[in-house]
């Protein structure tokens, strides 16, 4: 009996012993921290909310022309179609006339179109102008006035002190007292193995500041002193600040036999993409939205900042400024007959390429008979 009993009490405490056992026995092994945790972090948790991100914001839609009829722009279509007799009368190669932002009138020469690309010289010195003023604006230059010798101090061992004296501004007025590489001696200047050195290689003509001498080694220095500025090669620079902007696609530079970007000859480009750089202007620098060259240069650049007594233009940064019809103007100016006209009353841009080399006149007068064709 007593065995029975025991038996008895033996499998009672097998059976008790087995029901306080955990059920999974990997877990009793673990500490009561280890056990708390596996359980947290076996238990399912809630998702953290996805953070709000900004939205981004639409991208313009690519510029693209725009066309209409004259008269549906306060233009008169018949006097503006009957200069093109004007236009086959000498070697022009194209017209393009742009109000109120769209195209009201188109002239190309036969064997050209709006594909074609021309070299549109001086008219480069517009384009550098306002490479300039960005640059200012996003704080590579300090300003108009700073010296050129910060960027070559070779200059201030120069025997002539008024080296010393010549300044951005005078660099962008053509008023740097530095002999002028058009008027003097352009084939020796383009020829030669380095642009900068030939400059500074001529004793000043003048002080700085009091002569007007229009000289392209004046924004060639411009250009020189971008690429120190930026740390960029003045066509990149540009075509990232200016260019690319504006879709001005067919738009090249050439450069210096250094290397240096040739700001103040040359750009080659579309007349319809000169067109757009001229309604960049006179738009106030805004293109699409974007206020790609700063407001206060456009200003500052297109007026008068040097005037030329006993001329019909004055000189702003790299612009020449004019009326035409009493309507304030300014424009850009290449040799033989490259040109942009701005007339922001009327908001009218003209872009013209030609290879004719005669008086200037002629250009003005096509000026003067367009923007009377588009007084509203």
């Amino acid at each position: 009996m007593k065995k029975l009993i025991s038996i008895f009490l033996s499998l009672v405490m097998i059976l008790f012993a087995a029901g306080c056992a955990p059920a999974n026995t990997e877990q009793s092994s673990s500490t009561p921290e280890e056990s708390s945790s596996a359980s947290e972090s076996s238990a399912a948790e809630p998702e953290a909310p996805a953070e709000a991100s900004e939205p981004e914001e639409p991208q313009p839609e690519p510029f693209v022309w725009q066309y209409d009829l004259p008269e549906n722009q306060g233009a008169d279509g018949d006097a503006l179609a009957a200069l093109h007799s004007t236009y086959e009368s000498f070697p022009m190669h194209s017209a393009v006339v742009v109000k109120n932002g769209v195209v009201i009138d188109t002239y190309y020469a036969e064997g050209y179109d709006e594909n074609s690309t021309f070299e549109v010289h001086s008219v480069s010195k517009s384009l550098t102008s306002a490479l300039v003023g960005i640059a200012i604006d996003e704080g590579y230059i300090s300003g108009v006035d700073e010296p050129l010798s910060d960027y070559f101090p070779e200059i201030l061992e120069f025997e002539d002190s008024r080296w010393a004296d010549i300044t951005l501004w005078h660099l962008l007025t053509h008023t740097s007292g530095m002999v002028s590489t058009d008027h003097y001696d352009w084939d020796g200047w383009r020829s030669s193995d380095d642009w900068i050195e030939y400059i500074f290689s001529y004793p000043l003509s003048s002080t700085p500041g009091e002569v007007f001498d229009y000289s392209t080694g004046n924004t060639h220095l411009l250009s020189a002193v971008l690429e120190k500025a930026t740390g960029e090669k003045l066509g990149d620079y540009a075509a990232e600040k200016l260019l690319n902007p504006l879709g001005m696609s067919s738009a090249t530079l050439g450069v210096d036999p250094r290397g240096i970007g040739d700001g103040g000859n040359g750009f080659v480009m579309t007349t319809l993409d000169m067109a757009r750089f001229g309604l960049l202007f006179a738009n106030g620098g805004v293109w699409q939205g974007e206020q790609v060259v700063p407001a206060a240069w456009v200003e500052e650049s297109t007026g008068a900042r040097f005037v030329r007594d006993g001329h019909t233009c004055d000189y702003g940064y790299q612009w020449w400024v004019r009326t035409f019809n009493k309507h304030p103007a300014y424009f850009a100016q290449g040799w033989a007959g490259q040109f942009i006209f701005v007339v922001p009353e009327l908001s009218l841009v003209i872009a013209i390429t030609s290879t004719y080399t005669g008086s200037s006149n002629v250009y003005w007068q096509i000026a003067r008979d367009i923007v009377l064709a588009c007084e509203e």
